[in-house]
């Protein structure tokens, strides 16, 4: 029988469970210095090297050749950055049965360990995020009802915290939990206690003003997902679980040849399928057909993946009316299919399997990374030699001073970015933090200092900003 093991990175570690029979082994691999700080999920680089890591541990130390993973990952994480995980695993040649969020293995270990049963509220608080969750629980279903909260926080208030959507603050207010369980960090979690507090006594629309703050343990998150993998393994001790869970926080759209279409709502259970229908297909006016998903998030519109349809094949259903649907299973493999509303005429897209991964481009951008990447120490010894000159009116001081705003300039002309963020709260996604200091003037976990630039392109992080971070 394959082995499913669960993986969830917290602390820059790579914590691994596997179930024996009715209990749950545990263990942790810690990660190299090059990716321990970065968020693991949503870099390819990051997730790659974190995969293979995790390979050589399970054969090498566990003996276990046939496997696969249940990966864990935060509430707030969205289809890009699942459909990311798919294809990097299977680069790896490594299976992922699926995948789970951290409030999501909370809420199961909650049910199984202390028999939580009703309606709950799950907090997950990291040291940069938090994520709340309203669940209910009865006769060994595990149910997600709403996602509230998921996303940046820097422990000071909830009503500055990410809530998913414009409805998400009312809803929160009106939950009929009477527990919270929040587990992560200790100094965070205790953040969130007495945040919670302060919002309840500020406020007048907090329905259950006497919910009750329980505090559990990280490790809750890690032996949660082992108990999903005993589930999945048929072990007899977990064979009564069940969960029912979302297939996004966020609303989910598509776009064919430009025009955008909501099509799922956040939240919407899975397995899914939901269906439109569109008065006439837009033509393109190139040689196929973009189809394109993207999910509505806080900040914007996020691409999930991009997909080319032969004009050919498209083309039959120009100026038609359509039925445009999408479905996803359990594991959120999903299936784009637009059919003419007349006729038989039809396209069926599979995601990952048919996202155009545009191959010739890609070796041309990591060419054109690599150079990048190559050419930053050269801005770096220009930016020293001015930072730490005694005579900044010099001749030979302006020169290199006009040389390497010349390099800025270049840099920018060809869609890169510069990462600095001083005096804004720390982002690990783009920012690495080589020390930490008090300081009672700033926020907590704000940007002090920057002490080495960062660079991006397009969108791509090809260095992180190195950082002083007060506390």
């Amino acid at each position: 029988m394959k082995s499913v093991i669960g993986v969830h990175f917290w602390e820059r570690q790579a914590r691994l469970s596997l179930c024996d029979a009715d209990s749950v082994s545990t263990a942790a691999i810690d990660l190299p210095s090059d990716i321990k700080r970065l968020n693991i999920v949503a870099s390819d680089f990051a997730i790659k090297k974190a995969l293979e890591l995790i390979d050589t541990f399970i054969k090498e130390n566990l003996g276990i050749s046939d496997y696969g993973l249940v990966i864990c990952i935060s509430d707030d994480t969205g289809l890009k950055e699942i459909q990311g995980l798919y294809r990097s695993a299977a680069q790896c040649g490594i299976e992922i049965v699926k995948t789970v969020t951290e409030t999501m293995a909370m809420a199961y270990y909650s049910y199984v360990e202390f028999g939580a049963a009703g309606p709950v509220l799950m907090a997950f608080a990291s040291p940069a995020k938090l994520s709340v969750a309203d669940y209910y629980m009865d006769e060994g279903t595990v149910e997600r009802l709403d996602t509230y909260i998921a996303g940046r926080w820097n422990g000071s208030s909830i009503q500055k915290a990410a809530f998913i959507n414009p409805l998400s603050n009312r809803l929160f207010d009106v939950t009929d939990s009477p527990i919270v369980y929040c587990a992560g960090t200790m100094d965070r979690c205790l953040n969130f206690d007495q945040s919670l507090k302060n919002y309840i006594s500020s406020t007048n629309t907090f329905y259950n003003r006497d919910i009750e703050f329980q505090m559990v343990d990280s490790q809750a998150v890690i032996e949660g997902i082992g108990f999903m993998c005993g589930k999945i393994e048929m072990r007899e001790a977990f064979l009564g679980l069940k969960e029912i869970d979302t297939l996004s926080p966020y609303e989910l759209l598509v776009s064919i040849n430009g025009e955008m279409y909501p099509i799922i709502n956040a939240d919407s259970v899975i397995p899914t399928r939901e269906e439109i229908e569109i008065e006439k297909y837009p033509e393109s006016d190139k040689p196929y057909d973009d189809i394109r998903l993207y999910e509505r998030r806080i900040q914007g519109f996020t691409e999930i993946c991009c997909m080319h349809v032969p004009k050919e094949k498209a083309e039959l259903l120009y100026r038609k009316p359509i039925k445009l649907s999408v479905a996803s299973d359990i594991c959120r493999h999903l299936e784009i299919k637009i059919t003419a509303v007349l006729g038989d005429n039809s396209i069926i897209l599979h995601v990952p399997d048919d996202i155009f991964d545009g191959q010739e481009e890609e070796v041309v951008q990591e060419k054109v990374e690599d150079f990048i990447t190559r050419f930053l120490p050269v801005v770096d010894d220009l930016e020293y030699a001015i930072k730490y000159t005694k005579d900044a009116d010099s001749p030979y001081i302006q020169g290199i001073m006009k040389t390497y705003n010349k390099a800025l300039q270049i840099l920018s002309d060809n869609n890169v970015q510069i990462i600095m963020g001083e005096g804004e709260p720390f982002d690990y996604n783009v920012q690495t933090a080589v020390a930490h200091v008090s300081d009672v003037e700033l926020p907590d976990n704000t940007v002090k200092q920057v002490m080495q630039a960062g660079y991006m392109y397009k969108g791509k992080v090809l260095r992180p900003a190195s950082v002083i971070v007060a506390n």
